[in-house]
């Protein structure tokens, strides 16, 4: 048996295929987690945006800016969107009827106990 002298350096195939093995099962547990992050950002914006929205309209019609349709809403009129939800315009907070007044183009408060 021969001895060498010279060092040999490098990897060896195995070597090689064992970490392409490693990185390959690391991305498949990886890969699936981070992409299901990747859309609930902008649920997440989307949600907070509907929010601040919201209550800027609460803010507004607490201050008689804006009536609230389900306020204005008739017997002839529908005030949710059966195709999507329910609850397509929230009902006020008020225990108060409020009408419109054509005359005037304004809401009136029709009744309130």
């Amino acid at each position: 048996m021969t001895s060498s002298t010279r060092k040999e350096r490098g990897f060896t195939l195995v070597e090689l295929l064992v970490v392409i093995g490693i990185i390959a099962a690391l991305a498949a547990v990886v890969i699936p987690n981070v992409s299901q992050f990747v859309g609930s950002g902008q649920t997440a914006a989307n949600q907070t945006e509907h929010v601040t929205v919201q209550a800027a309209l609460d803010l507004s019609t607490a201050e008689g800016n804006v009536p609230l349709v389900a306020q204005l809403a008739t017997t002839n009129m529908v005030t949710t969107d059966p195709s999507l939800s329910p609850v397509y315009m929230r009902l006020g907070t008020t225990v108060c009827s409020y009408a419109w007044d054509v005359a005037t183009t304004t809401v009136v408060q029709s009744a309130c106990p």
